[in-house]
């Protein structure tokens, strides 16, 4: 990998230094606040709502599609190498949903449907879902599903820490596809 990993590892996190600011100056404070343990609770119970509604599109879209993966699956799988695991692991699990959160919680709610917040989680989860590649309705379907409930995780809270934690948990079985 040589320079390629830092100098991607570097772009990353300039680009959430820029999410942070804009967010933060938006709001007049830290969009990431302590996690308690009433949130907690809150983060898990969304996780199994995700693995179940997951769970259950991922298994119509294999009676429908006789698709298993979605194209974002396959695109993440294809680039894990043993020279590229510990970066696609940092990306995937840390990088990328702490950039997400920024931008499709932090930045767009911020920004759109300020005092409507059944738009601002209709909205971002589908934009999420259309940013995440897809080949057929329902795996797109999956990926607006997850928006929406990371959304919703948000949106009641006001945290992006709540979110944020929710995402990494959806993200890290990732790292099962290295041992694989």
């Amino acid at each position: 990998m040589g320079i390629i990993a830092p100098l991607v590892i570097l772009c990353y996190l300039i680009l959430i230094g820029i999410l942070f600011y804009i967010v933060k100056r938006v709001k007049g404070e830290s969009p990431f606040k302590k996690i308690t343990g009433k949130n907690v609770r809150f983060i898990l119970a969304a996780y199994v709502v995700m693995i179940l509604a997951k769970g259950i599109l991922l298994t119509l879209m294999t009676k429908v599609y006789h698709q298993t993966t979605s194209a974002n699956d396959k695109a993440l799988n294809a680039l894990v190498t043993d020279r590229t695991a510990v970066l696609m692991t940092i990306l995937v699990v840390v990088l990328v949903p702490i950039t997400e959160e920024l931008l499709y919680r932090g930045v767009f709610t911020s920004f759109f449907f300020k005092k409507q917040p059944f738009w601002q989680v209709a909205m971002s989860g589908v934009i999420f879902g259309l940013m995440h590649s897809s080949t057929n309705f329902i795996s797109a379907l999956v990926y607006v599903t997850m928006g929406w409930i990371l959304a919703y995780v948000y949106v009641h809270t006001r945290n992006l820490s709540n979110s944020l934690t929710l995402h990494i948990l959806n993200n890290a079985p990732f790292i099962a596809v290295l041992f694989n």
